[in-house]
């Protein structure tokens, strides 16, 4: 037997008549396919229906007690015997040389994954999410990714929507029989989470443009509503946390990305006892009525989308334990904050680069009245990896260029505070000095030795790297750039006698070849660029904030509460064109009332 074709279905009698019939006249030759129908506890007289049909190639079902798609699903791989099983769900209507084209993909004795399109069908019920999985299949199936063999990890940032859904999709038997099949505790996003595992066994992803199943849409969007949309929530945070890679595309993923003005109202929404959704979601149960006009149907789409919304967020709530637990999982946020060097003016010296001891303890004061609490790069890796860990308000203060005066004057302060903190090392000019602004005219500064280095990691300060020379890292060649950054990180390493983990980029200039050697050798990177971290954010393009000798408190504190000024400027610079915008008119209207006068 080549194939086994496995469909799960739950009162779905009417549809999956439809769909048995188009499996039954592919252009397969009966004997070398099976059909398998999973009966996951259904009581619309689909067994009945079953008993009945007698189509030429070997046909099962199965009646299992209702305990959702997965176990239906690992019921129909235990009772298959073909080398390949194709999953496919009970709306699905089958092209004519559908199971064809599956088994004509798997040539060869490479274990793959092969998918093939879903679109929605013209008999679709008039819904709003049926647009909704229409905009979202057409949108997926344009995506040049799909057109490329997709592997664990090079494609995983890109790609993660191809592990979404693994209906219309085909795989070795054994394959499946050796990952244990689908987690029967995740009634929805199985699929993901089966993908997840599959993918990291090394199994590539192969996309069959022409192998179309056709989805029959029945269900009401209120019904989404009540159950996929909650139980998908559920099923997504238990694959974050069996997965932790794919934590940063979750749906909860984007929790620290909230802007301000519109979390508060997020939060009420998600934290009051009754949830709003059925009288925001009321005009649904009417689409019917309104579904065939097109602007209609854009607000009930967005009615829909903000109803999903908070729908996943109340669910997500409820599965973490509280909404403190689910934001402490996946929506923290931490400035980063950077300074160079710390400690009394030096004659030549750039002056932008030197904060006086006296401030940087009036800023390290600060924080510690406002409950900051810093941690180390390693923490926030920690964090982002597996979702626990972080202080109620986290901050990572870090020094680029290890001056001998950071050990001098800024880690003494620290420590007297509590305060952990991240240095970057030119590892080449260790007990030397800044030569790459000396060849500019820089005066001159001193820089930590190996010993400091280790007495003070020895305390919990985390060191990382920071190139050899500090050079501009965009202008070398590619094995002059891979010295710079891997020598720096095994330079680093001898000092430590351990691993190291992050790096910061000279000048905060970067490029996409600098990126990928950086990401080959370091688990983190800390750029120039301003903002506040969070799950989304590039872990080799970390955000800080820059420190400078003339930030009042009040600068600094919206360093802190902004992960930059730059907001603030533009917000000034915005204030500013408006006043004169209104200015200049009152002069225009003071000048045509003179001349009407």
């Amino acid at each position: 037997m080549k194939l086994s074709v496995v469909v799960p279905t739950f009162n779905r009698k009417p549809i999956l008549e439809r769909a048995l019939h188009a499996l039954a006249s592919q252009d397969l030759s009966p004997e070398q396919y099976e059909l398998i129908v999973a009966v996951d506890g259904s009581t619309d007289g689909t067994v009945e229906m079953l008993r009945a049909f007698q189509p030429e190639c070997a046909f099962h079902y199965l009646e299992i007690p209702h305990g959702g798609p997965s176990a239906a699903r690992n019921a129909g791989i235990r009772t298959a015997t073909g080398e390949l099983i194709l999953f496919l769900d009970d709306d699905l209507i089958a092209v004519p040389d559908l199971l064809r084209q599956h088994c004509e993909s798997h040539v060869d004795s490479a274990p793959r994954v092969v998918h093939g399109p879903i679109y929605i069908s013209p008999e679709s019920a008039e819904t709003i999410i049926r647009y909704v999985s229409e905009e979202a299949y057409e949108g997926y199936y344009r995506s040049p990714d799909l057109k490329k063999e997709l592997r664990y990890p090079e494609a995983f940032g890109s790609s993660i929507a191809v592990l979404s859904s693994l209906a219309n999709s085909s795989m070795p038997r054994e394959l499946l029989i050796q990952c244990g099949g689908f987690d029967e505790q995740i009634r929805a996003a199985e699929d993901l989470e089966l993908g997840l595992r599959l993918w990291r066994l090394g199994v590539s992803f192969a996309f069959l443009p022409n192998a179309i199943a056709r989805e029959i849409h029945v269900k009401s969007s209120w019904e989404y509503l009540q159950w996929q949309s909650r139980t998908l929530a559920v099923g997504d945070i238990r694959a974050s946390r069996k997965h932790p890679e794919y934590r940063p595309y979750s749906l909860f993923s984007s929790l620290g990305e909230t802007r301000l003005s519109t979390k508060w109202l997020r939060n009420a929404l998600v934290r009051f006892p009754l949830s709003p959704v059925p009288l925001l979601a009321f005009p649904l149960h009417f689409e019917k009525y309104y579904c065939r006009f097109l602007s209609l149907r854009r607000m009930g789409m967005r009615l829909l989308q903000i109803a999903e919304r908070i729908t996943r967020l109340r669910s997500g709530k409820t599965a973490a334990g509280s909404w403190q637990a689910l934001e402490n999982e996946f929506g923290k946020r931490c400035p980063v904050l950077m300074y160079h060097h710390i400690g009394p003016s030096r004659p030549g010296a750039y002056r932008e680069l030197t904060v006086s001891p006296e401030k940087f303890e009036q800023q390290i004061r600060w924080l510690s009245r406002w409950n900051y609490v810093a941690i180390q790069p390693s923490h926030w890796l920690r964090w982002r990896k597996e979702g626990a860990g972080l202080p109620q308000k986290p901050i990572c203060i870090t020094f680029d260029d290890a001056y001998e005066d950071i050990a001098e004057y800024a880690l003494p302060i620290l420590r007297r505070y509590g305060f952990s903190a991240a240095v970057f090392v030119v590892t080449g000019e260790i007990a030397g000095t800044n030569a790459w602004d000396e060849a500019q005219g820089s005066g001159t500064l001193r820089l930590m030795n190996a010993e400091t280095i280790r007495s003070w990691a020895a305390q919990g300060i985390e060191f990382g790297a920071h190139s050899r020379t500090h050079a501009d890292l965009t202008k070398l060649s590619a094995s002059q750039c891979r010295d710079e950054i891997a020598g720096s990180k095994s330079d680093l390493a001898a000092i430590l006698g351990s691993p190291v983990l992050s790096f910061a980029y000279p000048y905060g200039e970067y490029n996409e070849a600098v990126c990928n050697i950086v990401r080959d050798e370091f688990e983190l990177a800390f750029s120039t660029i301003e903002g506040l971290n969070d799950l989304q954010t590039d872990p080799h393009l970390i955000r800080r904030a820059a420190i400078g000798p003339d930030d009042s408190l009040l600068g600094f504190a919206m360093n802190v509460r902004f992960g930059g000024q730059r907001a603030i400027k533009d917000l000034r610079i915005k204030l500013g064109v408006r006043t004169r915008l209104k200015r200049a008119l009152k002069r225009f209207s003071g000048t045509r009332n003179n001349a009407t006068n």
